[in-house]
């Protein structure tokens, strides 16, 4: 069994709350933006990789079945919805990070005359979902080296301690 502290598939999003571990393991619905900045800032969800994963996704999950007439408008929104999320916990870097980065392909794209709303809408989507993806795969390339590195020469169990979060509960994997 794989740990999993962000479920996520097509604009759904669940967060395990980690202000429930060990005791219990329980998934908690991130429905729009308002969850997302509250789980942040709560601390149910922990980890700098993870916090910046679950702000986007929030926001995916924000604008996912919504319709806008115009590519302004939805740039606008984003605006405020990443301007609001990076306020849940200030000193989050990735968090910071990742929403510029959101802000700057929607800035590029309302400049695009070749893009409109909806591919604008899945450009945003699809790029977020990619942090998500590629979070995951630096992830494990990193898990999968660290082990090698740590086992290599090591003929007894292994015992090894971490501090804070680590590993899939600081990440999206």
């Amino acid at each position: 069994m794989t740990l999993e502290a962000i479920k996520y598939k097509a604009g759904q999003l669940q967060i395990l709350d980690q202000l429930l571990l060990p005791g219990e393991s329980k998934y908690i619905p991130i429905v729009g933006v308002k969850d997302g900045w509250s789980a942040i800032h709560k601390m149910q969800v922990r980890g700098a990789p993870a916090i910046a994963i679950v702000g986007c996704l929030s926001l995916v999950v924000e604008i996912y079945d919504k319709q806008y007439d115009t590519k302004d408008e939805l740039a606008a929104e984003l605006g405020e919805h990443l301007q609001y999320l990076v306020t849940s916990r200030p000193t989050a870097v990735n968090l910071k990070l990742a929403a510029d980065e959101v802000k700057g392909l929607a800035e590029s794209l309302l400049t695009n005359e070749t893009v409109n709303v909806d591919g604008m809408k899945q450009e945003i989507v699809k790029s977020i979902e990619h942090m998500l993806e590629k979070d995951i795969s630096d992830n494990r390339a990193i898990g999968d080296n660290g082990a090698n590195v740590l086992l290599k020469g090591i003929d007894k169990p292994l015992k090894l301690l971490t501090h804070c979060n680590t590993g899939s509960l600081a990440t999206a994997g």
